[in-house]
């Protein structure tokens, strides 16, 4: 059952999806969400909680989805998982308006920033662990990043068909890659 609070959140998200952050007022989530200014406020005491509870709210999906589908890939034996769930998690947000917009607010807030921040850090690592040579894994992580970037900026330069070779592309490499380590690691070299 859903909680006031997530029911306020959803109401936030729908807002966002329709008139993004800056129309974003109490009043107006309080009428989204069918429920008084106070009820809102007893919840979240601010503009900025709110915001701050969607961001976690997304975040924390995005962690709890990707390391699902990691999980699924390592059980599969499949190489990279980590990179390939993070390109699968950006293929099924890019679409979405309320996390592009709540991206791009995230990147002018700097209290709301620090969530994305950790996840972009637990995620490169484990990327550029996996990878094995740590070049190729740091220009996997800022690939990720820039796609999550250009998406929340609004930037298109090239089609959804262009970035999904893109990605196919750098998996491509990045397997290939982790294979030949693991083989020299097999071999003793």
């Amino acid at each position: 059952m859903e909680t006031t609070a997530e029911h306020i959140l959803d109401a936030v998200e729908r807002l966002v999806c329709v008139e993004g952050t800056r129309k974003l007022t109490i009043d107006a989530v309080a009428a989204e969400a069918g429920m008084s200014k106070g009820g809102v406020l007893y919840n979240f005491r601010s503009k900025q909680e709110l915001l701050l509870g969607v961001i976690r709210r997304v975040v924390s999906d995005v962690r709890e989805r990707t390391y699902a589908l990691c999980d699924k890939l390592n059980e599969q034996g499949v190489s990279c998982p980590t990179l390939r769930a993070n390109f699968q998690i950006y293929k099924e947000y890019r679409d979405k308006t309320a996390p592009k917009a709540l991206f791009a607010l995230a990147a002018q807030e700097p209290d709301l920033v620090a969530e994305f921040q950790d996840m972009s850090t637990e995620f490169g690592k484990a990327v550029r662990n996996e990878i094995g040579d740590p070049v190729l894994g740091h220009m996997c992580v800022l690939i990720i990043d820039g796609l999550y970037y250009r998406q929340a900026m609004d930037l298109e330069y090239c089609s959804t068909g262009e970035i999904d070779e893109l990605i196919d592309r750098v998996l491509e490499i990045s397997s290939q890659n982790a294979e030949r380590a693991e083989m020299n690691a097999e071999a003793g070299n």
